[in-house]
């Protein structure tokens, strides 16, 4: 009997390990979070995080519930760097050039020209140089759980195509307020000048602003073919989007909801990726299709662009020291 007892010990612990992981989720504190995306509710972010929506309950058991506000809902994206900041909210997802100002670090992670597709933008952001950014980012009480690729930005306007470096100069383009944004502008000869996304189209429309720059499928999205005429393939960054969540809302957790959090961003963040992929794709097909010019830039003249552009790495190591820019650029080395 003793030997039979032996054998079923293995699949005994085992249950009895289900069994009090089930207890453990049983006994966590209920909580409720609010989530903000200045992304619309469209967008390959915002689906993903519909996702990660129902996978966090599921994984912990029905115990913490998520609210989602896309779209700027309850505010503009600086605005909502500080709710989460401030635990106004306890989750955001957006793109890093608005969250800059409060980890600077976050600008070594879009760097003009570092990548040119998106298997070569993951080689560089997956590992080290997103360990580190999360690691200067929870300095500050927020934790960086995953990353969506956003793509490639490309350079639209109503003033003329853009074929040439020396097209882009005395351009009005609305940008992030990121330095490495405002920093390339600069160098291209254009005139960079951030505006929230949420009041963009209306910059667009009463010609605020020449034009402005963003992956494809933002553009399509956002609907801004309809007041901008030229758009041109500069692929002059290639963006990210965190999935952040405030530090003191994510240790309020039990270690078994810290952990369905954690796994339900992964899930999202593989999603993400997929959609913006196959969307990124289609969108200047249809964005074309809607009516506006498309004029593709030579990889010969993109090259200009990039030597263009060279000063803005001295110049960002300046600013965030050699510490953050000798790891982001280890990781454009590795992946070339």
């Amino acid at each position: 009997m003793i030997r039979q007892f032996a054998r079923k010990l293995p699949a005994v612990l085992a249950a009895a390990m289900l069994l009090a992981g089930a207890c453990a989720h049983a006994e966590d504190k209920p909580v409720r979070w609010r989530a903000s995306g200045s992304f619309p509710a469209k967008h390959s972010t915002s689906v993903a995080m519909q996702t990660f929506k129902s996978e966090v309950a599921r994984l912990s058991n029905n115990t913490i519930r998520v609210d989602l506000f896309p779209d700027n809902v309850l505010g503009g994206a600086l605005e909502q760097v500080d709710q989460l900041r401030t635990n106004q909210i306890q989750m955001a997802w957006g793109s890093l050039g608005f969250f800059d100002k409060l980890v600077p670090s976050f600008a070594a992670a879009v760097l003009p020209f570092a990548a040119n597709s998106a298997q070569q933008a993951a080689c560089e952001m997956d590992g080290p140089l997103t360990d580190y950014l999360a690691s200067r980012a929870s300095e500050k009480g927020i934790l960086l759980l995953g990353m969506a690729q956003l793509g490639a930005r490309h350079v639209t306007n109503n003033r003329r195509p853009i074929k040439t470096v020396e097209d882009m100069k005395g351009l009005k383009i609305r940008t992030l307020p990121g330095e490495a944004w405002l920093l390339t502008f600069r160098a291209l000869g254009a005139n960079p000048t951030p505006i929230d996304i949420n009041e963009l189209y209306q910059a667009l429309q009463q010609g605020v602003v020449d034009g402005q720059e963003n992956p494809y499928d933002n553009m399509l999205v956002r609907r801004f073919g309809e007041v901008q005429k030229y758009l041109s393939n500069t692929g002059h960054f290639f963006d990210w989007s965190g999935y952040m969540v405030n530090k003191e809302a994510f240790d309020s957790l039990s270690p078994a909801q810290q952990a369905a959090v954690k796994e339900a961003v992964a899930i999202a963040v593989k999603q993400q990726r997929e959609i913006s992929a196959k969307e990124n794709a289609t969108a200047r097909d249809a964005l074309v299709k809607a009516g506006m010019q498309y004029d593709e830039i030579s990889p010969a003249e993109l090259s200009k662009f990039r030597e263009a552009t060279q000063s803005v790495y001295q110049a960002v190591r300046v600013s965030l020291g050699d510490e953050v820019m000798d790891v982001a650029e280890a990781a454009i080395k590795r992946c070339q």
